[in-house]
């Protein structure tokens, strides 16, 4: 699922956690099941399924493309606002941009692996689960159309953040400039450690 390429120079060891991006689509495709049974159900378990029905025909109604596009735009803006704030340039390490009819952040700077799932967190946990959370409250089907789209948009950062489970949080990675995923150079005393 994930690939480790390991490229060595005179002192340093580069490390690469990548996803092909046809897995990544994939991956992300099939976790809209999960999503459902974790968002959805308990919503009709509490209200019922027409009240999520009318939510779900607004949702999807007129307006998607506004919602769409806008979403998308914050999510990128949560990314990078997150990132850039712990960045030690700030926003000037952050690159916005849009390739492969996908819109994108990058951090041009290592940050601490904790760090990196805050940044990859934060569209998840404003556009997905906050908004849920409203809906389970309120009883509203078109706040949870919302909340279990952009958790599902989210599919990339979860598969990032499942990727970096297994490092240290204090440890540095950095953005793979091509690929889906992060880098993390190692130094070759620290490795002989």
């Amino acid at each position: 699922m994930e690939t480790e390429n390991t490229e060595s120079t005179e002192n340093t060891e580069t490390i690469e956690y990548t996803m092909g991006l046809g897995l990544v689509n994939l991956l992300a495709f099939v976790m809209l099941i999960p999503v459902l049974i974790i968002l959805l159900l308990p919503f009709l378990g509490i209200w019922d399924f027409d009240t999520f029905k009318i939510g779900m025909d607004a949702f999807f109604g007129n307006y998607f493309l506004i919602i769409l596009i806008g979403g998308i735009i914050v999510h990128e803006l949560l990314h990078g606002f997150t990132m850039g704030y712990f960045a030690s340039d700030r926003m000037k390490s952050i690159k916005f941009g849009f390739k492969a009819l996908t819109f994108y952040t990058h951090c041009k700077e290592p940050l601490k692996v904790k760090h990196y799932k805050i940044g990859a967190a934060m569209p998840l946990i404003v556009l997905g689960i906050i908004p849920a959370l409203i809906a389970f409250l309120l009883g509203n089907g078109f706040i949870l159309s919302f909340g279990i789209f952009f958790t599902w948009a989210a599919g990339g950062d979860i598969i990032a953040l499942f990727m970096l489970r297994k490092l240290d949080n204090e440890v540095y990675v950095s953005d793979h400039p091509k690929k889906m995923g992060f880098i993390r150079e190692v130094d070759q005393e620290e490795n002989a450690i």
